[in-house]
């Protein structure tokens, strides 16, 4: 069965009304991670996947290089637009999907894919074709959520005692479940087997830890700002060994030389 995608999708439902101190913290931390991770000079050219509003490319563009973003929805096309004439700096855009991406095999020299895997039909599809447009000496940067992080399992375990103690009648929806805009439930476990045919693993490190947990972001948010930034800046240092228990998972990757890509047809292959 094919599935639709939506390529009217809008981010103003990504974030809650009140921003808390850890989501604050998780998404800044996270943009953090991948600009400092990415390497480019004048001459590289960097693919943004899922770019939204091209923050991203746009942080990397002042930087050096030249940055191309791609997002399926129009609107998020349209966003991006507008930030980047704000900007002032010059960063292409493509109306596209990542399962088909519109650019010559190893063109690119980096790739980034930032919380977008995930919304993704077919994510496989999508880590085969970043491998495909990859230059030999590319690399390839992927953030996940993490919905086998510490927080989200500490947070169903209390949701299974809150239905046992209320018999079932509590309707409370929390972060831990699966959004309906995301397509994959993205772990550990599942990221990494899922690159392996395609890519080589070069570094995992875990973003942000506890996120989700109950009653967390108000605590957070009750205490001093110095304290609450001190307390997530020393999880954070914690989670960057525990991939598979933090908030977000960021995986480098670079070519896979065993991967062998066809010059005819730009299909690629296991070796």
């Amino acid at each position: 069965m094919e599935t639709k995608i939506d390529l009217e999708w809008d981010d103003v439902h990504v974030l809650p009304s009140k921003i808390y101190p850890d989501v604050a913290f998780l998404f800044q931390r996270i943009n953090d991670v991948v600009t400092k991770r990415v390497e480019l000079d004048g001459e590289d050219v960097m693919l943004d996947i899922g770019c939204g509003r091209a923050v991203d490319a746009i942080q990397l563009a002042k930087r050096g290089g030249n940055c191309v973003g791609l997002d399926p929805s129009r609107k998020m096309v349209n966003y991006a637009k507008e930030c980047i004439t704000d900007s002032g700096v010059a960063v292409s855009l493509i109306q596209g999907i990542g399962e088909s991406l519109p650019l010559k095999t190893g063109s690119l020299d980096e790739v980034i894919c930032k919380g977008a895997l995930d919304h993704f039909p077919h994510p496989a599809k999508a880590i085969e074709e970043i491998a495909r447009v990859l230059k030999p000496q590319g690399e390839a940067i992927i953030v996940i959520a993490n919905f086998e992080s510490l927080g989200f399992r500490l947070g169903r375990w209390f949701f299974t005692i809150e239905k046992v103690l209320l018999r079932g009648r509590t309707k409370r929806r929390d972060v831990w479940q699966i959004p309906a805009d995301h397509t994959y439930k993205f772990d550990y476990t599942t990221l990494k087997r899922l690159v392996k045919p395609y890519l080589k693993a070069k570094q995992c490190t875990g973003i942000s830890l506890l996120f989700g947990l109950p009653g967390w972001s108000s605590l957070l948010d009750k205490l001093p700002q110095s304290v609450s930034l001190t307390i997530l800046r020393a999880l954070d240092k914690l989670a960057y060994h525990l991939p598979s228990l933090s908030d977000a998972i960021l995986l480098e990757c670079t070519y896979n030389n065993g991967l062998r890509i066809d010059s005819d047809t730009g299909k690629s292959s296991t070796s």
